[in-house]
């Protein structure tokens, strides 16, 4: 079953995974990533009794689709016109995975800081995946984020975040992330990813850079910056005890392996709230 539910009572920023004009489905290899992602969280789901999530930063909704072939009631989140269009494609497209699964999508429109506000959970889990986090923007946005990340999950519940790790960054200064090179419909596509890092050590400025070659061998380039807040680790941590969650895990991969600041490029943060 898919809903799609919209709220405008907000600024809809520009999409926490929209990493340039081309379909953010071009950009991820969505099979591989499922298929080394899934049985993390569904290992997880298990051993935690989970029946219903909450997808915040949900994109392109295919975890979300998922999570709801497993038969769990998902109600995936995101601010980002653009990012629902692809995550209604996605429903469209893969509707029997959902209907076979006997689990539910409900799409809702919405930013971070909105959960509680619109009524939803209590939920069983709750994941931010695919670097979205990092779009909270400053100030105390992060504390009033993850305090409605806390609203809306049941006691127990599991939190689970996914992001680059800032830490090494930082401390390394890393100017790109490597290329990823994907074949499309439409041609090939080269997406790289450029950081500055602004003087004030709290934010991370990405440009978001695309070049598309179509089949007569003609080049373009898109880009677009985006300014990430700078979220260590040991920062999040904290901010997560502040907000009410404990047994707070760092891992470096969806194996479970335990996090290495020093050389892991992702982050995955696994919370209980108390």
């Amino acid at each position: 079953m898919v809903n799609d539910v919209q709220n405008n009572a907000f600024d809809a920023g520009d999409g926490a995974q929209q990493t340039s004009a081309v379909p953010y489905g071009d950009f991820v290899d969505w099979d591989k990533r499922l298929n080394r992602e899934g049985p993390f969280f569904r290992s997880l789901f298990e051993s935690a009794g989970v029946h219903s999530v909450i997808d915040v930063g949900a994109g392109s909704a295919r975890h979300a689709i998922l999570f709801a072939s497993w038969g769990l009631e998902v109600d995936a989140v995101d601010p980002s016109e653009s990012m629902l269009a692809e995550a209604r494609e996605n429903l469209s497209n893969l509707a029997g995975e959902v209907e076979d699964g006997g689990g539910s999508v409900t799409l809702t429109q919405a930013g971070f800081g909105d959960l509680a506000r619109l009524g939803l959970g209590p939920a069983d889990a709750l994941v931010c995946t695919g670097n979205a986090l990092p779009h909270v923007g400053e100030g105390d946005n992060l504390r009033t984020t993850l305090a409605d990340f806390a609203t809306v999950l049941r006691p127990r519940g599991v939190l689970v975040l996914h992001l680059l790790n800032h830490a090494r960054l930082m401390k390394q200064r890393t100017q790109a992330i490597a290329p990823k090179v994907r074949e499309t419909q439409d041609g090939l596509r080269v997406f790289l990813r450029v950081i500055d890092y602004p003087k004030d050590g709290a934010s991370l400025d990405f440009d978001f850079v695309t070049l598309s070659r179509d089949p007569e061998g003609e080049w373009t380039l898109d880009s677009r910056r985006s300014s990430h807040t700078a979220l260590p680790h040991d920062l999040l941590v904290s901010a997560l005890q502040d907000a009410g969650f404990e047994d707070i895990e760092l891992l470096g991969d969806h194996s479970g392996r335990v996090l290495d600041p020093s050389t892991d490029e992702s982050v995955i943060v696994v919370a209980r709230k108390a």
